[in-house]
């Protein structure tokens, strides 16, 4: 069904932001997501299904840089940001800009300035960042965006250099190509060996809006453990009232 490389690749399911009890808490995390227009990607609560997810990420084929086409049992699906932004049910204007490595440059961002926002004004641009660095609500942004946005499967206090560009624009309100980002982490994913394969509940969306069938297929719900809100917090630091 898909190559041999794929079988032993581990899944990242998915994440479901708490906006309720974020909204309780006062975070501030709400506001910057809704004036972006943002909050239904933090909302997805659907299951994953691997062999699907295994077969998606294999059957990369033909892209440029602002598509991304696979298939999934001969069915082709093929997308650029304008259809994952209406599957996603989010804006797809903003900057567009993207790098693996390196910080972004562009006349309109200031990797000092964002540093210092994040960090602290008297932080220095160095080669490594830290979340345990950052004032609570941007570590729980750092944590959002790198469950959501970027996922990865561990590794949360290191902070690499298109976390916070993406966190900044979040916080200053700046639009943002958010389906940019998540095309070419998704191009990376599938290019590096043994990567997990991230954005389960997202997949599962894309899947249905291309008519995928899914009723035979294997497939698990979101856990409790998904949902980012009161535990991740706690296990942060966050105390109830006394921030």
């Amino acid at each position: 069904r898909y190559p041999q490389a794929y079988f032993d690749r581990k899944i990242l399911a998915g994440k479901v932001l708490d906006f309720d009890f974020c909204t309780a808490e006062n975070f501030p995390i709400v506001g910057w997501i809704d004036s972006l227009g943002l909050r239904p990607l933090f909302m997805i609560n659907l299951p994953y299904y691997p062999d699907l997810m295994e077969e998606f990420y294999a059957n990369f084929g033909f892209s440029t840089s602002v598509t991304l086409s696979t298939s999934i049992n001969g069915k082709p699906i093929l997308m650029n940001y304008a259809t994952l932004a209406s599957i996603l049910d989010i804006p797809f204007d903003g900057t567009r800009s993207w790098s693996n490595r390196n910080w972004i440059e562009e006349d309109n961002f200031s990797k000092e300035e964002c540093v210092h926002l994040l960090f602290g004004e008297h932080a220095q641009l160095v080669d490594k960042m830290y979340s345990r660095n950052l004032i609570l609500d941007y570590r729980f942004l750092h944590r959002v965006v790198a469950t959501h946005v970027l996922p990865k499967s561990g590794g949360f206090d290191e902070v690499t250099h298109m976390e916070p560009y993406t966190m900044f624009h979040i916080v200053t309100g700046r639009r943002i190509n958010i389906p940019l980002l998540i095309m070419n982490h998704m191009k990376g994913i599938h290019s590096r060996e043994n990567a997990r394969l991230a954005y389960g509940n997202i997949v599962t969306k894309i899947l249905m809006h291309f008519g995928i069938e899914l009723k035979e297929e294997v497939h698990h719900a979101l856990q409790r453990c998904d949902k980012l809100g009161k535990g991740t917090l706690g296990r942060m630091g966050f105390k109830r009232h006394k921030r």
